[in-house]
């Protein structure tokens, strides 16, 4: 079994990541009213931090409890930032060693209309969204900016400014958004949010040890969205997605951590399925391309379905389509820099720890069933609905009132 690389620690701006393995951010809705953590939460990270990954995104952040996706979503604000402070705080006295940063968010148009404010940048076809204004979109800059600074206060060693899966951000960058004025239209228009807003955070924040990096989703399967080349225009084209990589690196960055797809309208792009297992394929594709043209480190997704080879890709060798295979193949080729988890380390918080040490045996793999997917749909708690005794509960009751 080869973990030479995997293993090994990786530099990332001025910090060092332990190994190449990664949290990716997995939104859970359990927060109470007002967006602190929970007894739930707290339960999840530290479990997280025990696992042993290098580097642990925590779950998308709303800046505000106006517009969000989930009804019990988590909020980085003054009044959570005591939660927050305490969450790092215990996470780091069960393991110091990972890197900790947090997945800073608008949902925009995916705010969920039964109990918040739906908003866009441009028309979506229904009057009841609110099409945000210059000032508005200014405003929110501002509050990317206080949640950065937020983060830096309560100890994460920095953030990940979220660009994917349809929120805001990835709204803002896409050729669809035509809305006139500074930030629609040309690619220099739809990228100045970004432009702005970066180099506020990274004045506000400082030049130091906080890290400040982007996920985006290279291609969202959508007509005029990002990784297509106009208004209109659904066939992937890399232009646009290279040339955001780029941006990413000349404006300071110090990663890119990059998806696809948006979960609720493409989810075999998000995350391959055995409905679309070579999806794994087009992710790694996605990720090779960046590699080449940025110096920065680069995270990957769509690991988790490979698990210990048991998945439907065609190659009829378990050992040549897991997990430990792609992930140390790619690293070793220079395709990657890190391997990202979602749905593995809702399966089993302590994937890093267990393969890292040979112990695949004791892995609870996860199996693609989609029922965390279900729960979040649900606006119930989210988690493994396979091994964990109380996910499979709130999942058997949200079948009932559905």
């Amino acid at each position: 079994m080869n973990l030479e690389i995997l293993s090994s620690p990786i530099q990332i701006g001025n910090k060092t990541a332990a190994n190449r393995i990664v949290i990716q951010p997995m939104e859970c809705n359990d927060g109470d009213s007002g967006g602190n953590p929970t007894e739930l939460t707290f339960k999840r990270y530290r479990n997280l931090a025990e696992g042993g990954a290098g580097i642990i995104i925590v779950e998308s952040l709303t800046l505000s409890y106006e517009s969000r996706a989930r009804k019990n979503q988590l909020k980085i604000s003054e009044e959570t930032a005591r939660g927050f402070e305490r969450l790092v705080k215990e996470m780091r006295e069960v393991n110091p060693k990972p890197l900790i940063l947090f997945q800073i968010n608008h949902s925009g148009r995916i705010s969920g209309a039964a109990f918040s404010k739906v908003v866009s940048l441009y028309p979506t076809g229904d009057p009841d969204v609110h099409i945000l204004t210059d000032k508005e979109i200014e405003e929110v800059g501002e509050s990317f900016v206080k949640a950065s600074l937020i983060s830096k206060q309560v100890g994460a060693d920095g953030i990940d400014f979220k660009h994917c899966h349809g929120y805001l951000c990835g709204e803002m960058i896409r050729p669809a958004n035509t809305r006139p004025g500074p930030y629609g239209g040309s690619f220099e228009n739809r990228t100045r949010f970004f432009r702005e807003t970066s180099e506020k955070i990274r004045k506000a924040v400082g030049k130091g040890n906080f890290l400040v990096g982007v996920r985006y989703s290279f291609y969202e399967g959508i007509p005029g969205g990002f990784g297509t080349s106009g208004p209109e225009e659904v066939e992937e084209d890399l232009f646009e997605p290279l040339r955001f990589a780029r941006m990413i690196e000349e404006m300071g960055m110090d990663y890119i951590n990059v998806s696809a797809g948006i979960p609720a309208v493409t989810p075999e792009i998000v995350r391959p399925t055995k409905n679309y297992p070579e999806g794994v394929y087009r992710h790694f594709g996605w990720t090779k391309v960046v590699k080449k043209l940025v110096g920065l480190p680069v995270i990957g997704s769509g690991y988790s379905y490979l698990r210990d080879g048991k998945n439907d890709l065609k190659e009829p060798d378990p050992t040549k389509k897991s997990f430990l295979c792609w992930a140390e193949k790619n690293l070793r080729n220079g395709y990657v820099d890190l391997a990202g988890i979602g749905r593995q380390s809702l399966a089993d918080p302590h994937f890093a720890k267990k393969i890292l040490s040979g112990n695949m045996d004791q892995i609870h793999f996860c199996v693609a069933c989609g029922g965390c997917s279900v729960l979040l749909r649900s606006q119930k708690e989210v988690g493994c609905t396979v091994y964990n005794e109380y996910y499979k509960e709130v999942l058997r009751q949200a079948r009932k009132e559905a």
